[in-house]
């Protein structure tokens, strides 16, 4: 969605499709749901070549 800050996005987690509820304020929104999905997921990525 244009116009609207990066928090108050839908956001799914790319590894599992899992809601993220985002904390309201300042700072970096969520990407993944769990520290461990984000590891996998960029091991995944890294093996496929993409990061």
């Amino acid at each position: 969605m244009l116009g609207q800050p990066a928090k108050k996005q839908h956001t799914a987690c790319p590894q599992c499709g899992a809601e993220i509820n985002q904390t309201p304020g300042a700072g970096r929104p969520k990407v993944f749901c769990k520290p461990s999905h984000g590891r996998t997921w960029r091991t995944r990525m890294r093996s496929a070549g993409w990061l």
